[in-house]
């Protein structure tokens, strides 16, 4: 009888224990799911924000086949962005030859290596785009290419 008692108490010790770890697991794995889900909410709403942005943006567009000037043209841009233009618009650099979900190569017929677009935003809703075209192209000369994008966007969004 004192054996069976023994048994029957190891017995209650382990499937106390193993309970403890199933809950330990299960809450593990809700604890994992729900920062699963709150990262892709992070980042739904961190791609609705560039798609419904609440001020004019500047979107500097690349694909996984750069031009030999693009790495050097997208420098200056965000040179000349963070210089004269850091707090009146923002500005995102996407390679949109991996983005899949969000449309943005239908959007602005991006089909180039670099394509610069200037998205005007008021009151919260877009009122149009344009396209900043030949810049890769003027990265050798940086006083016309800094001349060049301010007039663009500035003459486009309104200036400061």
């Amino acid at each position: 009888m004192k054996y069976f008692a023994f048994i029957l108490g190891c017995m209650a010790v382990c499937a106390l224990a193993f309970a403890q770890d199933g809950a330990e697991i299960l809450e593990t794995e809700a604890t994992e799911e729900y920062f699963q889900n709150a990262n892709e909410q992070q980042q739904q709403a961190a791609q609705a924000q560039a798609q419904t942005p609440s001020q004019s943006v500047i979107y500097v567009f690349f694909n996984n086949q750069p031009c030999q000037t693009c790495p050097q043209a997208i420098e200056m841009i965000e040179e000349v962005y963070n210089q004269n233009f850091l707090n009146n618009y923002a500005l995102y650099t996407i390679n949109y030859g991996e983005d899949t979900g969000s449309g943005f190569a239908q959007t602005y017929g991006l089909s180039n290596p670099l394509e610069v677009v200037m998205v005007d935003v008021a009151g919260g809703e877009v009122q149009g785009y344009q396209k900043i075209e030949g810049l890769q192209d003027m990265v050798s000369s940086p006083q016309a290419f800094n001349e060049y994008f301010i007039s663009q966007v500035n003459g486009y969004l309104g200036g400061e």
